[in-house]
């Protein structure tokens, strides 16, 4: 680019086409609310939809056609018109939608076959990625544009241009638009749907305690015997698996318990709580806390229990409305 056409741009901030700013801070604002959980139910589903279907293919449409289809290119009224070096307005959201169909799939198998887990967090990412990626390449692309030429979002003619080209129309031409139009909307909140509504039938979360072994962490070793105010140290993971990011709350009781009904059930006859403690797991992550426990019991077979919630805990938990319920038997002096 010469140094006459930098000059005929005007200051630098109004060298920044006015959508890639927009298209970036949408993308991350919503991949961050789906990855985090921050949204939920239709409203997530509404958010994604322009990430899965529109947005990917909106920014490659800007990498590989920065300018804008010259005028005089199209016959008046048609919707179908040619490509040449630029884009139309109605062509480029058009082909953006369809761009972004038919890369999402290929997308989520390159994920499989490079091993990695397809789960909400790393697709959101990888689209994430492609959405600034384009957005950068293409801003750079644009600039390079002959001034006048380069493809800029025409907010001020959309509703006109959209109104005459319906008008002007024909009645098999507007029916075979609200046809594309309905099956790719229901393209998009199919793939919206996949990316923010985890599978429920395979979601769960799977908690462990381990100790430190000489070879690193080990799921045994675990103390037989301690003393009365004595720190033992265990180490909880807590894998989610989801579809989404999670807060677990963790409470740490021991139990003297009397076994009845012939040694088949359990009754808790004094418990000490020994701690309880928050813990985020970001979605298809696993996270670790070191536990530190000192038993204030003394007896033999007391029950150290480490009961693991999704969201808040009770005040008294138990097995039966725990996500997850660990524990092993001791005897404290």
């Amino acid at each position: 680019m010469t140094a006459s056409n930098r000059g005929a741009r005007g200051p630098a901030f109004e060298q920044i086409p006015a959508d890639a700013p927009l298209v970036a801070c949408y993308a991350v604002l919503v991949g961050g609310a789906i990855v985090l959980g921050a949204v939920d139910g239709a409203v997530r589903v509404l958010l994604a939809a322009p990430l899965v279907g529109f947005l990917p293919g909106y920014a490659l449409l800007s990498v590989l056609f920065p300018a804008e289809r010259p005028a005089g290119t199209a016959r008046p009224g048609s919707w179908r018109l040619p490509v040449g070096d630029g884009l139309g307005w109605v062509e480029r959201c058009a082909l953006s939608v369809a761009t972004s169909l038919a890369l999402v799939p290929p997308l989520t198998v390159l994920l499989g076959i490079a091993g990695v887990e397809l789960s909400t967090s790393t697709v959101t990412g990888v689209l994430v990625a492609v959405v600034l990626v384009g957005v950068v390449v293409g801003g750079v692309r644009r600039f390079r544009v002959a001034p006048g030429r380069e493809y800029d979002v025409p907010v001020d003619r959309w509703w006109a241009e959209l109104r005459t080209g319906w008008e002007r129309a024909g009645h098999a031409d507007r029916a075979l638009n609200a046809i594309v139009i309905v099956v790719a909307l229901l393209a998009i909140t199919g793939l919206a749907v996949g990316l923010a509504a985890p599978n429920h039938g395979e979601s769960y979360t799977e908690a462990a305690l381990l100790t430190d072994g000489p070879d690193g962490l080990v799921a045994g070793n675990f103390p037989e015997t301690a003393s009365a105010g004595e720190s033992l140290d265990l180490v909880l993971t807590v894998d989610n698996r989801l579809g989404t990011a999670a807060e677990y709350e963790i409470v740490v009781v021991l139990d003297r318990v009397q076994r009845t009904d012939e040694g088949r059930s359990l009754t808790v006859l004094e418990r000490s709580e020994l701690s309880r403690f928050g813990l985020s797991v970001v979605d298809g992550g696993q996270a670790r806390r070191d536990i530190t426990a000192s038993p204030d019991l003394v007896g033999e077979d007391l029950r150290l229990s480490v009961f693991v919630y999704r969201g808040d805990a009770p005040e008294s938990p138990s097995a039966s409305t725990a996500s997850e319920h660990l524990y092993l038997w001791m005897d404290v002096e």
